[in-house]
């Protein structure tokens, strides 16, 4: 009876032991979740160098390796100093434009839609009393808070650089470190499945690139015949947002929507018609044709991601949700339906 009791008292203990470390590390995850995200975000950096240097360098052009990274990120630092340099100034120009000309483009929204004169007056002045009963203690404090997310914001883009830059430089030195903490039989599956995730990810950027390429082409044309002035600079804002699915193309077409009033209420309809029509191509043929090849997500479960992820872990999770979704479905489909329900999923890019 006694030892009954020893090895009941044993288990208990045991019990609470375990469930205290999948607290433990409940919560260290919880709360490294937003370190967690910038690695993931690294580890997509990474891919995307890889990608463009084993392209231009590896297919193109003959190179070694880490050469062909090095002028793959060259190259990459040179457009991103061109896209400041050309368009930033371009932005902030017209944006104070924008400022200027916006009353006027609300008066005529007033007379197209035949709201009472008032409307527009009104709306401004309830702004303007707003702003005025912001207290100097309140303005430092948003100073501050501006101050403190402009630096965590500078922060998290370092670490992610430095994610991306050792892991494009070094890959395998990881991915061996990671394979050796699992044993025997279970290392092959683990190999397995860091395979088909650098597959997977490979090909959502190559889809999502090509889908914003084309977004931003086809935004550009369409603002240049509508006459809709800084075009270029909208596009590539197009483009650039449509790397968050469904979200993203929403909050690229406020700007130009707003801009089309400082130049006829008419305009500003025909931009809202030019983004549903853009949008509606992207949708229902270009991301299909797309996912043919690459990889295709049910967009119930990539919509919930985002929801769940934006709504939890804000813009950095609202903006990984897929990707993340696409690695969770891949790991989904190989430990759990390949190999405890014995299914096959025709997941790719597992060397055979």
């Amino acid at each position: 009876m006694h030892l009954d009791n020893i090895r009941f008292t044993k288990k208990v203990l045991i019990s609470l032991a375990l469930l205290s470390l999948f607290l433990l590390l409940g919560a260290l995850v919880w709360y490294s979740v937003q370190m967690l995200l910038l690695i993931f975000a690294g580890i997509l950096l990474a891919t995307f160098i890889r990608g463009v240097a084993g392209f231009l360098f590896g297919r193109l052009l003959p190179l070694p390796e880490k050469a062909g990274i090095l002028a793959a990120l060259v190259i990459l630092l040179a457009l991103l100093c061109a896209f400041f340099i050309l368009l930033v100034p371009q932005l902030l120009d017209q944006g104070e434009k924008l400022a200027q000309q916006l009353p006027e483009a609300l008066k005529l929204l007033q007379e197209e839609a035949g709201l009472p004169p008032s409307w527009a007056r009104e709306l401004f002045e309830t702004a303007k009393d707003s702003a005025a009963m912001d207290s100097t203690g309140k303005i430092a404090r948003r100073a501050m808070g501006l101050f403190a997310t402009t630096l965590g914001a500078i922060t998290s883009l370092f670490i992610m650089l430095f994610v991306g830059l050792y892991l494009s430089f070094s890959p395998h030195y990881y991915r061996q470190g990671i394979l050796q903490l699992f044993p025997g039989e279970a290392r092959k599956g683990a190999e397995q499945a860091l395979q088909a995730l650098n597959y997977t990810l490979s090909r959502w950027l190559i889809g999502r690139f090509v889908g914003m390429l084309l977004i931003s082409v086809f935004t550009f044309i369409g603002l240049l015949l509508l006459n809709i002035p800084m075009a270029l600079a909208l596009a590539t804002l197009a483009g650039l947002l449509t790397f968050i699915p469904n979200i993203g193309p929403v909050i690229s077409a406020v700007p130009a929507i707003l801009l089309g009033f400082t130049v006829s209420p008419m305009s500003a309809l025909l931009v809202v018609l030019l983004f549903v029509v853009i949008q509606g191509i992207e949708s229902y043929l270009i991301t299909p044709i797309i996912q043919q090849h690459e990889v295709a997500l049910p967009p119930v479960l990539t919509l919930s991601s985002q929801v769940v992820l934006g709504s939890t872990l804000g813009i950095l999770g609202l903006a990984l949700a897929t990707p993340l979704t696409a690695a969770a479905l891949v790991l989904v489909k190989l430990l759990y339906v390949e190999r405890v329900l014995g299914d096959e999923t025709g997941v790719k890019g597992i060397d055979s």
